[in-house]
């Protein structure tokens, strides 16, 4: 089903790698998996035969990576500007790394690192005047679970606690993998005032003493 929440596809943002799905003549329609809860890894069972039922362990839930379905159209000014549009766009998703996905409900963000899982068919109606096309992106987010901070200005401290390690994306193209330990501080210099939204990915309701100069906008999604 289609995620409304109250508003329309044509009142929410759409950013790829903070660059806005319009700049490229690319309108999204309908969207799935963005604001879903993602689904539950098989929890370790037990099956005594003494006892009744099986018994499951939650005491620590994890979950399968976001699949995301964002339903697409495109229009252009002729085939010649119809295939610049469709190709531009589309080598986003081919650069190396993930890309960065921006969904803006009013000033809010929600920001997902992704990679396009399959390939894309654009259904194409030929005409001599405008061009229109519709298309499917199918994109994997494998970090299902994260924080987000709000940072005004130019530099970003996090000092953490976390026997698991966890990711930091400072933005398109910057992450520093791999952070764990006792109260490890990492920290960012952006070249130019925000404001900028670190995610944090990885186990993070096990992360403690955590500390930032940064404003917390999404403790968990």
């Amino acid at each position: 089903m289609p995620e409304q929440g109250g508003h329309s596809e044509a009142t929410l943002v759409y950013k790829i790698d903070k660059v806005d799905f319009k700049t490229f003549g690319v309108y999204v329609s309908k969207s799935t998996g963005i604001q879903d809860t993602p689904s539950l890894k098989e929890p370790q069972t037990v099956d005594w035969p003494d006892m009744h039922g099986i018994f499951i362990d939650m005491g620590a839930p994890r979950y399968n990576s976001r699949e995301i379905e964002l339903d697409c159209f495109i229009k252009a000014d002729g085939k010649l500007d119809f295939f610049n549009k469709v190709r531009a766009f589309l080598q986003v998703f081919q650069k190396p790394g993930f890309r960065r996905l921006d969904f803006w409900i009013a000033t809010k963000p929600l920001i997902y690192y992704v990679y396009l899982a399959d390939g894309v068919e654009i259904d194409k109606q030929w005409h001599e005047g405008e061009m229109f096309g519709t298309f499917t992106l199918k994109l994997i987010d494998p970090f299902p679970i994260k924080r987000m901070l709000k940072q005004d200005g130019t530099q970003v401290n996090i000092t953490l606690t976390s026997d698991k390690p966890v990711s930091i994306f400072w933005d398109v193209d910057v992450v520093t993998h791999d952070i764990m330990g006792e109260a490890v501080l990492s920290s960012h210099d952006y070249p130019v005032a925000g404001p900028h939204y670190p995610v944090i990915v990885g186990v993070i309701e096990e992360i403690t003493n955590f500390t930032s100069n940064s404003d917390v906008i999404w403790n968990k999604y």
